[in-house]
């Protein structure tokens, strides 16, 4: 059997854990740079002044229901200054909730609803691991041919 269509066959796995490792690192990073950004962000409390739609409920393709997400206007106090801000893409809020925010305190209209780094560093764990895990499946599918190749010598001398 060819070499190159014996290693493509036995190497399904590591051919998918590979890349998506190396999209999962690129993912996590880009969002660790953003909570690294963010992290003298101030904690503060908003009040919601209005809420609408941002992307209606629907099924995805494979079937799978996607809950609304929501564009909500927001009011909040700095410095006994008060600020008028956005956030797109937000779970479902009624006028008049109060929700945590994070403002920059060199320029408070700029908001983020979090500055967790715990969502990034698991993104680039999980892809060290998929990577590690493609590599030995790769590993393993070399192995598999070298021994292939070992039993065929030994079967063509009569062993």
């Amino acid at each position: 059997m060819n070499k190159i269509i014996y290693f493509i066959r036995e190497s399904k796995l590591a051919r998918f854990l590979i890349p998506l490792g190396i999209i999962l690192i690129i993912f996590g990073v880009v969002f660790m740079n953003s909570s690294i950004k963010n992290k003298d962000y101030i904690k503060t409390e908003a009040t919601v002044t209005n809420v609408e739609v941002f992307e209606e409920a629907h099924r995805d393709s494979d079937g799978h229901d996607v809950e609304a997400t929501y564009s909500v206007d927001l009011k909040y106090t700095v410095n006994g200054k008060e600020y008028n801000s956005d956030l797109d893409g937000v779970s479902k809020y009624n006028t008049g909730d109060k929700m945590t925010i994070y403002y920059n305190p060199e320029d408070p209209s700029q908001i983020t609803q979090t500055k967790s780094v715990i969502i990034p560093m698991a993104m680039i764990a999980a892809g060290i691991v998929a990577i590690v895990g493609g590599v030995l499946s790769g590993m393993n599918a070399v192995k598999r041919y070298n021994r292939m190749k070992q039993q065929e010598k030994e079967w063509a001398n009569g062993k």
